[in-house]
């Protein structure tokens, strides 16, 4: 049973090495197709949705694991708490200010395919609910986006390393903004409470 285990577990490897591969060295959205993967790996197409039902399970998987490579999931990744997630707004920008060029390539796929990484929102969707839990939920959603928007978007590294801001200042610049937002947020969702109340 344990060989089995191990094989299984290999095989999923080797499938997500020839994933990361294409997905992040890939010019062309339409070459990152679950085809061109399993055949980058060596698997059957049947192998390959064995281990990974859809081409976004097999993306949001590759994405968790090359974050663990790189460190980010000791932070971010890792958040239990709404304010650990958005005080890892200078860890997320250190990272973009450095991998600049796969920061390109994945955010060039996700936007071309509409494939994000849904994961990710689904566990920051769940800290916000939990810290603001009497705002009205289609405004909590509104909220959301935008403050998601601001810890988690790429191309403000691009657009800051346009205009020529360090790191340093893209970190304060956010955590301005995401400052005003939850201050608002937090003032309606007490006197949300207190209407409950």
């Amino acid at each position: 049973m344990n060989q089995r285990v191990s094989q299984l577990d290999r095989t999923k490897a080797t499938i997500m090495d020839a994933a990361a591969e294409i997905v992040f060295g890939s010019q062309n959205v339409e070459a990152i197709t679950m085809q061109a993967i399993a055949d980058a790996a060596g698997v059957s197409h049947r192998t390959l949705y064995r281990h990974f039902p859809s081409r976004t399970d097999l993306i949001n998987e590759v994405g968790r694991r090359y974050d663990n490579q790189i460190g980010v999931a000791s932070g971010v990744e890792n958040a239990t708490r709404f304010d650990e997630w958005v005080a890892g707004i200078e860890q997320t920008v250190g990272f973009g200010a450095t991998n600049l060029e796969m920061l390109r390539r994945t955010l060039g796929f996700a936007i071309a395919s509409g494939e994000f990484r849904t994961d990710r929102d689904e566990m920051y969707w769940r800290l916000f609910r939990e810290h603001f839990r009497h705002l009205d939920e289609a405004e909590a959603r509104q909220d959301f986006i935008a403050i998601r928007h601001l810890l988690g978007a790429s191309n403000v590294i691009l657009i800051g390393e346009r205009f020529g801001l360090s790191p340093d200042e893209l970190v304060a610049v956010i955590g301005r903004s995401v400052d005003i937002l939850l201050r608002d947020a937090e003032q309606r969702d007490r006197r949300a409470a207190e209407i409950v109340s």
